[in-house]
């Protein structure tokens, strides 16, 4: 790509933050999605604005507590699982059509439980929260829209820095294998550089170095080439991985009081995933460990795809396949980063076993990981997790990591 190729690109990164900043802060009563969400559900009762959050809360809550797909271990331990996202858009789109608040009602605060006690329920957070449930149903729009405007009008676990309602996302434009300037955002000034692919929007600071960006973006191209209709999920769902490079990801704005030494997936309404470039395997970096691209994203990809694709296939069969695996000693499961005094258990070991399997089925090198590290090693002695896996993630070959020599 030429000089002034790139600096067209930068140009309109830049023109497409802008329009974005802009659309985020003007009043949502001026536009003429509202109309159409007026009428998409006149037939709702007016309430009282308490009653109106009350009944919200409610419906929220016995989303959260279905039980349809958990996974209850020998031991008796629940894991929660199951397309939740999907299930909070249906019962959001159920109890819109039915209740509505008093019209332009101003700012009120109230206590209610699981709401921040600083919560203030405003007009205009209304409109975007009632206006993108309306949009999923009437243009298709990302369900993660809905949760997060959910989450900005209820304050709904978005008491933590890195909710999505905090910080504006960066534009998608794939830039193909070059690394661009980031277009600037405020509060997001850290990232300097840009590159994007498949659906995803991977940013750094200047000490990231150029080959990591590219190297994300080749990771995961590759990891999503068998199912290219999830790019399209992603990319409506502005999934962004911030890369860092250096010990953990305080160093990063959205997550100053984080310390995650190797990264974190995204969860649906979350700004981003993150991921150590150290950890990387990139020319002038080998590294024959593990890959937190690559497994954070098998993570993304359920938070943000399988919950709002309703992938039950997966839900019918993960868990029962990590508690065999466990059971007969074939998943080593590896470090964990927990908070200070917690120790993992089966609970966390099960969670982790889809990701860390996938991502040495991915990378393909032997000893790069503690079990699962190659796919004839997964076909030969996990076979049923073998099938689940090639149902989602490519077959092709794929030369991971060709700075560290083959044994």
């Amino acid at each position: 790509m030429q000089l002034s190729q790139a600096v067209g690109i930068e140009k309109h990164l830049q023109q497409m933050a802008d329009r974005e900043f802009e659309e985020l802060h003007c009043d949502p009563t001026s536009s003429p999605k509202s109309n159409s969400c007026d009428a998409h559900y006149r037939s709702a009762i007016e309430i009282p604005l308490e009653d109106f959050i009350t009944g919200l809360q409610d419906q929220v809550n016995q989303v959260q507590e279905r039980d349809t797909y958990d996974f209850v271990t020998a031991g008796g331990e629940r894991i929660r699982s199951g397309p939740r996202a999907l299930w909070m858009q249906q019962a959001f789109e159920a109890y819109l059509k039915d209740y509505k608040p008093p019209s332009r009602f101003g700012d009120e605060q109230f206590r209610l439980e699981h709401i921040p006690v600083e919560t203030i329920f405003s007009w205009p957070n209304y409109l975007r929260w009632r206006n993108a449930v309306c949009l999923v149903s009437l243009e298709g729009r990302s369900i993660r829209d809905a949760l997060v405007e959910h989450g900005r009008f209820t304050g709904y676990k978005s008491d933590w820095p890195g909710h999505a309602s905090k910080w504006q996302p960066f534009p998608y434009l794939d830039t193909g294998q070059q690394v661009v300037a980031a277009p600037v955002i405020r509060g997001l000034e850290h990232y300097t550089k840009y590159i994007a692919g498949a659906g995803v929007v991977i940013v750094g600071g200047d000490e990231v170095p150029d080959a990591a960006l590219l190297k994300a973006r080749e990771e995961v191209v590759y990891e999503t080439s068998a199912r290219p209709e999830y790019r399209d999920v992603l990319m409506r769902s502005k999934v962004r991985i911030s890369l860092f490079y250096g010990e953990d990801t305080s160093m990063l704005p959205e997550y100053q009081d984080l310390f995650e030494p190797g990264g974190f997936s995204a969860g649906i309404t979350d700004a981003s995933m993150t991921a150590n470039a150290k950890w990387l395997c990139f020319p002038g970096n080998p590294d024959a460990g593990g890959n937190p691209v690559l497994h954070e994203m098998v993570h993304t990809i359920n938070h943000v795809v399988f919950e709002q694709l309703n992938e039950t296939y997966f839900y019918e069969r993960i868990y029962q396949l990590g508690e065999r695996a466990l059971d007969a000693g074939l998943f080593k499961p590896g470090e964990q980063h927990l908070e200070s005094g917690d120790t993992a258990g089966i609970r966390e070991w099960i969670g982790e076993y889809w990701a860390t399997t996938v991502e040495g089925y991915l990378m393909n090198r032997a000893g790069f990981k503690n079990s699962h590290d190659t796919r004839d090693w997964i076909q030969a002695n996990d076979p049923d997790l073998y099938e689940l896996i090639i149902r989602y993630f490519p077959t092709e070959p794929w030369d991971y990591c060709p700075e560290v020599p083959l044994n």
